[in-house]
């Protein structure tokens, strides 16, 4: 299968790159960067996705995307830390993916959100209730349920994985998807990226045991 991934450079993303190379697919990045070093048999395609015609050039050929875009803070470990994106990234991201996509005949599109966004809400425990109302993580879970809105009435074949609380672990394997997390579920970014790959292998979409379109995953 080709596959275009977008957001490549981030903590799921370059994870993405490699296991879906690994999974024998042909793989093409749309990366703004010019010092972002690729993997041997990937290409990449120069482009920021808001702007320019790198994913009009990168889309055409594809048979699907997978995006892990999201907000980014100055200080990582800081939800306190000052945004150096746009509050409104991940959907005005979808924005122009959608219609690529359309204009290319590409299908199939996985984009990572967030357990907490949109009706899981209710589910978040009173620290993480805080951190959304206080920091600017509060601003991501919002561009995300708008992104999400926005793959909803694309008309593409689309899922939105939800992972609780994301480390930097390595790959286990062992993960589910769960209609209810705690304040201690976490899930390693390489296992989102092995969900997202594994999500390709699917005929169809949502699966039986995913209860919709939006899963939420965590680690078993």
């Amino acid at each position: 299968m080709k596959v275009l991934v977008v957001g490549a450079t981030g903590g799921v993303g370059r994870h993405v790159v490699m296991l879906a190379q690994a999974a024998g697919h042909t793989v093409t990045v749309l990366s703004r960067s010019s010092s972002y070093a690729a993997p041997a048999g990937v290409r990449v395609v120069a482009g920021e996705v808001l702007q320019g015609p790198g994913l009009e050039q990168a889309m055409p050929g594809q048979d699907a995307v997978l995006c892990s875009i999201g907000q980014q803070r100055k200080n990582p470990a800081n939800p306190w830390s000052a945004s150096l994106s746009a509050k409104d990234l991940a959907e005005q991201a979808a924005k122009c993916i959608v219609p690529a996509m359309q204009a290319a005949g590409v299908k199939r599109i996985v984009a990572v959100s967030a357990g907490g966004v949109g009706d899981s809400a209710p589910q978040l425990n009173l620290a993480m209730r805080f951190f959304l109302a206080t920091t600017m993580i509060g601003d991501a879970y919002v561009d995300l349920g708008r992104m999400e809105q926005v793959l909803s009435t694309s008309g593409l074949d689309w899922v939105c994985p939800r992972p609780t609380r994301l480390t930097h672990g390595k790959r286990t394997d062992r993960l589910k998807v769960t209609t209810a997390f705690g304040a201690f579920d976490d899930i390693s970014r390489e296992d989102v990226a092995g969900w997202m790959v594994a999500a390709l292998q699917l005929p169809m979409w949502p699966a039986a045991d995913w209860g919709g379109r939006t899963p939420q995953i965590t680690r078993a």
